[in-house]
């Protein structure tokens, strides 16, 4: 039975750690095949082993006095030995009922003992275990379970230096920018034979050569004659490889032949199963302190020289850890002034914290027989603090058993000093590549087997990169088209001319997904190896791409005369830059409440909206566009003014929208309108170019408008002078015709003139404001009143606003103008009655105007409309929402005119239309 701690929903954690340190199925290894070895012999056990639980097996990375590799986990003692928090022991597995049916008990090899000591990570997830085993009932003493416990974290140690190595090598490339970065340390990399593989610009700056001149070439080059003959790099390899560092301080030699004094260290570089694949030498030129301190320095090497003494802290201690003995040496570097005062007193407790378990479990070792090693921190007798590597060893009697053990304590503080200053170095720039803002990855070209480039693997990717493109944070081994299967081809293609080139290239990609582009920096690293360096230019391309739109849109409608014509262009745009459903203008009647559009832009397969439309059959949201507000809806679902009218929208494929109101002396005539399918959150960007757009098309239409409003006022007044010409004839005729002499002529001709060019004056200055209608009627009239006969003007008060009084005044002015030529005032008999009035309706009131000529000639129905008649029927009468009949029976013209009272008192003015 498996223990419930490591049931089913513990094996994903516990999984994860064992593939983080990548140990399961390894071939054996000393470092833990010792282990082992001292824990069997430490507790005097036939059997010991390194369990770990993988799945539905326990599997032993190192094994004593057992054959199998493995075994089924059901039958796992060791199981419950990793559910524990300590050494777990079963003095008889034949009397304990978690064991005593277990098919390892019952049968081969007949376990009769089981102690085990589990393993956990740092952030305790159990492994497995370390365990000791017996064929007969047993138990541990206290010093063999503190045995047990130490080798147990020595086990842990020992995978987490190893995973610590792998994960270290893996980021050896990119290090290798930050390496190339120290300029202060000469950093060299050299195959197993002591040849150069590369050569930091540290390197070049301290010794002369180049990478270029030294690759290839063998570490003699830079040491002295005497060290090349004393083969001191080989030693230094040497070391490097048992002891996993080797340090020295030397003279080493130049290009120029110049010597200069380095300390220096070098380190083993292993591949990913541990094996030696070349080393790595740091050098540091110390030739000014090696001169500052010459003579210091020669005196402590005439002492080395005479003591014969090694610079470690060399000390003998008793089997009970007591200080019996230390070297000239190992009392300088420990400042220790006088040995007596410390000798016999207990090792150990010169180590506080982790560093004391750590010396008892090294002399643990060592009693053992093994060689217990670690490095930690503690200070001098002097207070100074120092970091040291220690090994232990027995030093045994003549029977071969530890007698007393040697301790060697080597000073590694410039070592761990400078491991310190990489690691911030490292840090610093990891901070840097995580922290930046620009996206940035390097990746790894893929060929086929012609070497044509089909693919790239990240190798590393930046937080804001994955931000920036959608992909996944775990995006690193994964290849670019498992990423986005459809990749174009172009962009692989222009990464694989960057790498055979080595020339870096600057292009622009987008990502239609994210609605984003970016500008690239491309160079290569090394190899098939590439990086890149993503800045998003989304808002400036879009920028641009707005700014060239709106310079397409005043091209094309400059020179454009239909108004339809320019607003579609706009909608078109518009459409096509924000990829829109529907997009338009169209008129407005503000009191219907209706907008009337006659061409619109809709994206393809979309039905127009051109037609009449009622505004509140698409929403409440009328009020805000009357007051000239702009209405920007995100959702049309949601919104709380289009909600309850979403399937009307919906019908004509809207569910956002932005209505830009066009406003006139206060009232709601016109409007943009710009739809998507789509919900969407409109920017203060799209809404500013809308804005823009809608400001240069309404200004395009305005031009037409304006210069259609012009040829109407040209061609009026070209009428007008006719007119004006024919009434001045008239009028003289009709004075000259009544006139009893010369003299009375003149003054009446001249009185008529006068009021004439008055009247002229007040239609064409547009000077008109509010006005009482028969005061209107008679001013327009004055001019063809050349008896007091002539008029009849009757009707309530009614006071006409300065919108309806210049079209009412030209209205007047046509008629009486006409009937000068033709109708009733071209007969000295004749007569125009006028008359109005006031009718209420459920629309609210109206005027009823009524002029009527009598005798005059008899009327002939014309067969063909003028001008004046025109202006009267189709243009001015609207100005004021009213409605024209003219009639011709023979006895005389009839005009009959029907306005809303409020559109003729409107203040409002016009010019007035054909």
């Amino acid at each position: 039975m498996v223990p419930a701690a490591l049931s089913a929903s513990n094996e994903a954690e516990r999984r994860a750690a064992l593939a983080r340190y990548a140990v399961l199925d390894t071939e054996a290894e000393a470092d833990f095949d010792d282990i082992v070895s001292a824990a069997s012999a430490a507790c005097g056990m036939p059997v010991s082993l390194i369990s770990l639980i993988d799945g539905d097996r326990q599997w032993f990375k190192a094994r004593v006095g057992l054959a199998s590799t493995e075994t089924p986990v059901r039958f796992s003692i060791c199981a419950h030995a990793a559910s524990q928090d300590d050494v777990f022991v079963i003095p008889d597995t034949t009397r304990d009922p978690r064991t005593a049916d277990n098919p390892l008990v019952t049968g081969d090899p007949k376990i009769r003992f089981y102690a085990g000591m589990p393993l956990a990570t740092p952030e305790g997830v159990a492994l497995g275990a370390l365990c000791v085993i017996d064929t007969k009932p047993n138990d541990l003493s206290a010093a063999q379970r503190l045995i047990l416990r130490t080798l147990a974290r020595q086990v842990m140690t020992t995978l987490e230096l190893r995973r610590a190595l792998r994960e270290r090598r893996e980021s050896d490339r990119r290090n290798a920018a930050i390496l190339e970065s120290a300029v202060d340390y000469g950093i060299i990399s050299m195959d197993l034979e002591g040849l150069v593989t590369s050569w930091n610009s540290g390197a070049e700056r301290i010794l002369g050569w180049s990478e270029a001149e030294m690759l290839g070439r063998h570490a003699h080059v830079f040491f002295t004659d005497q060290d090349e003959q004393d083969r001191i790099a080989e030693k230094e390899m040497g070391s490097a490889l048992l002891h996993g560092r080797g340090s020295d301080e030397r003279w080493h030699r130049k290009k120029d032949g110049s010597l200069f004094w380095a300390n220096g260290e070098m380190m083993p570089l292993r591949d990913e199963q541990g094996t030696p694949e070349g080393f790595i030498k740091i050098l540091r030129d110390r030739t000014e302190q090696r001169l500052a301190a010459g003579r210091q320095r020669a005196d402590a090497e005439f002492m080395r020289s005479v003591l014969a003494a090694s610079a470690d802290c060399i000390k003998v201690l008793d089997l009970d850890t007591r200080l019996t003995f230390m070297s000239e040496g190992g009392m300088r570097v420990m400042e220790v002034s006088d040995f007596n005062a410390i000798k016999g007193c207990p090792w150990p407790d010169f180590w506080q914290g982790q560093g004391n378990a750590d010396a008892l479990a090294a002399i643990a070792t060592a009693r053992a027989g093994g060689t217990g090693h670690f490095q930690g921190s503690t200070p001098t007798m002097a207070g100074n603090p120092r970091w040291w590597d220690v090994q232990v060893t027995p030093i045994p009697d003549e029977d071969g058993r530890p007698e007393k053990l040697l301790v060697v304590s080597r000073d590694i503080t410039v070592q761990k000093d400078a491991e310190r200053q990489i690691s911030a170095s490292e840090a610093r720039w990891r901070g840097l590549f995580t922290g930046m803002q620009e996206g940035f990855l390097t990746a790894e070209l893929i060929r086929d087997p012609e070497g044509h480039a089909t693919d790239f693997r990240f190798l590393a990717v930046n937080p804001a990169f994955t931000a920036q493109s959608g992909l996944p944070a775990g995006i690193a081994g994964s290849t670019i088209r498992e990423a986005v299967p459809d990749i174009a081809q172009s962009l692989i293609d222009t990464y694989a001319r960057v790498v055979d080139t080595g020339v870096p290239e600057l292009f622009e990609i987008d990502v239609p997904a994210l609605g984003r582009t970016f500008e690239v920096r491309a160079f290569k690293e090394g190899g098939q190896r590439f990086a890149a360096l993503f800045l998003e230019i989304s808002e400036r391309k879009r920028t641009e791409r707005r700014r060239a739109a709106l310079i397409e849109l005043g091209d094309r409608v400059r020179d454009l005369g239909d108004k339809g014509e320019i607003a579609a262009i706009a909608a078109a745009i518009m459409g096509r830059m924000l990829d829109l459903s529907h997009a338009g203008y169209g008129a407005v009647d503000h009191e219907g409440e209706t907008i009337l559009i006659s061409q619109c832009w809709s994206a393809p397969g979309l039905t127009s909206l051109a037609g009449l439309h009622q505004f509140r059959e698409y929403g409440s949201y009328i009020a805000d566009l009357k007051a000239g507000e702009t209405v920007l809806i995100a959702d049309t679902a949601r919104d709380p003014r289009s909600a309850s009218q979403v399937e009307g929208l919906e019908a004509i494929d809207v569910r956002a929208l932005v209505n830009l109101p066009v406003m006139e002396h206060g009232r709601f005539v016109a409007m943009f309108y710009i739809l998507k399918r789509v919900p969407h959150d409109w920017t203060p960007d799209e809404v500013g170019f809308l804005r823009n757009v809608a400001d240069r098309t309404r200004a395009a239409i305005a031009r037409v408008e304006a210069e259609e409003q012009q040829q109407v006022l040209n061609l009026e007044l070209s009428h007008r002078m006719k007119n004006m010409l024919a009434m001045v004839q008239s009028i003289a005729t009709q004075t000259m015709r009544n006139a009893a002499d010369l003299d009375v002529a003149k003054s009446v001709l001249a009185g008529r003139l006068i009021a004439l060019g008055k009247s002229h004056d007040l239609l064409l200055g547009g000077s008109l404001g509010s006005t009482p209608l028969d005061t209107l009627a008679e001013s327009a009239l004055e001019p063809h009143r050349d008896g007091p006969d002539r008029f009849v003007v009757s009707g309530p008060a009614v006071n006409v606003g300065a919108k309806a009084a210049m079209s009412l005044a030209l209205i007047l002015h046509e008629l009486a103008t006409n009937a000068a030529k033709y109708g009733a005032l071209s007969r000295a008999a004749g007569r125009v009655t006028l008359a109005w009035t006031l009718r209420d309706t459920a629309t609210g009131p109206q005027v009823h105007l009524l002029w009527s000529e009598t005798g005059g000639p008899p009327v002939v129905v014309p067969t063909r409309t003028g001008f004046g008649t025109r202006l009267i029927a189709r243009g001015l009468a609207g100005d004021f929402g009213g409605a024209v009949t003219l009639g011709y029976p023979a006895e005389g013209v009839v005009c009959a005119i029907v306005a809303p009272l409020k559109e003729l008192q409107a203040e409002d003015v016009r010019p007035p239309r054909d």
